[in-house]
Parts: C-alpha cells; structure tokens; sequence
C-alpha cells in the first residue's frame, strides 16, 4: 500500500503507530539515525517520513537537510519540549510538519493518511494533456513541446492543431475546421486555412517529417501513427 519511514535511535514513542499502520497494511521500516549516513539513495523508495530529532540543533539541520536534498516525500519531525521558534526553523527549512512528544498515535497515525490520500488524489487527477510520441500538448495552457523543446503557436494555429489532435488518425473536414477556429465569421475561407496550416506544418513536425496530412477531397488529419513509430525507433 504505502512505504512509510521512521528514522529515530528510541523507537518507543512510536511503537503504537507502528502497530497501527501494519493494521492497515502499511510496509513499516524503523532505521537508526545513521542510516541517513549511508543509504540515501534507499530514501526515494518511501511515501513518508517520520524523523525524531536530538538536542544538537546542528545535526537536526543536516539531518533534514539531507532527507529533503533524497526525497520527495513529505517529512514530519518529531521532538520533545523545543519552542515554537526553534520549530518554526525547522519548518522552514523543509520539513513538512513537528510533532511534539509525546503524542496521540491515533491522530497521528489519522493526520499522515490523510496527507497521503491527498497525494495521491493529486497523483490521480486527470491532466488536459495530450501527448502524441515526444509532442506534448497542453490544452489548458496552449503550450506546445516537442522532445523538449517549446514550440510558439497563434491561437489559430493552436486551434487547428488541437482538433486534429482531439480526433487520432481521423479525417477533420475543411467546413468543421473552419468552424471551430473562427467560429461564425464568414471571412474564413478555405484559402485561410490552407495558409495556417502550411505554417502550423512547418513548426509542428515528428522525426522532420509532417504529420498534418491533406486527404484531397475531404480535409486534413493528423498522424499520431507516425509520431508513436519514431518512439519505437528510439527505444
């Protein structure tokens, strides 16, 4: 289910929400404090971080220094009896939150779920993002990424790449086009569009071929066929 961490010399305070979280299934690990001295790169594998703090205040920057430079998990540090000054330090300095000791296992084993859940509920929502090979194309934003590289559209352009892109290797007809892009102005031709998409084609291309393909007679379509075999090309 979850990795959580518990990095303190006195495991004590914390046997109670230990039992609670293998209740639940959680993957459990207790190391001493000097495990931070020689396997950092083991740090990335945890969801969660509980640190207890000693009384060199120095140490206690380094330790969390050096959780937060090999993690990207939340870090919540444990003490007993420092004052809120000596705490909010400590916050800012990256840890995500100070429990005093001792402390209510329950609430406590309560509040680092619910940080979980909300993780990976950020984790789950679904992104307005549409990514064909190494094109990355972000709805929202109009941003527009090519192995890296920003591409800068109009909005017109930007509109015409988007419908091809909402219909994967389906012919777009000129009239539906045309009528998404400029909506009910009657100065929009064929020939405008015709324009827009022979620059559009000049800037959005997969292994430097185009993918914006004419089908005669019908309209355009966009070749996500194309842009997914020069991926299998590079893997």
């Amino acid at each position: 289910m979850h990795n959580l961490l518990i990095i303190a010399d006195d495991k004590t305070p914390f046997n109670e929400i230990i039992d609670h979280f293998r209740k639940d299934f959680f993957s459990v690990y207790v190391k001493p404090l000097s495990f931070l001295k020689t396997n950092l790169d083991d740090l990335n594998g945890f969801d969660f971080i509980l640190l207890a703090l000693t009384t060199d205040e120095t140490e206690n920057f380094s330790m969390i220094q050096t959780v937060k430079e090999n993690s990207v998990c939340p870090l919540y540090i444990f003490s007993k009896c420092i004052d809120d000054e000596d705490k909010s330090r400590y916050l800012e300095y990256g840890a995500e939150g100070h429990i005093t000791i001792p402390f209510n296992s329950k609430i406590m084993t309560a509040r680092i779920k619910s940080v979980l859940r909300f993780i990976n509920k950020l984790k789950h929502v679904k992104q307005n993002v549409l990514k064909i090979g190494k094109l990355i194309i972000s709805m929202d934003n109009r941003e527009i990424v090519y192995d890296g590289v920003q591409i800068q559209l109009t909005k017109v352009e930007f509109k015409i790449l988007k419908i091809l892109a909402e219909n994967k290797n389906m012919v777009v007809s000129k009239d539906k086009i045309i009528h998404y892009v400029w909506d009910e102005d009657s100065s929009a031709t064929d020939n405008a569009l015709g324009i827009h998409i022979t620059r559009l084609r000049k800037k959005v291309r997969c292994n430097q071929a185009q993918i914006i393909e004419t089908v005669w007679g019908l309209g355009y379509r966009l070749n996500h066929k194309l842009c997914d075999e020069e991926m299998n090309l590079i893997d």
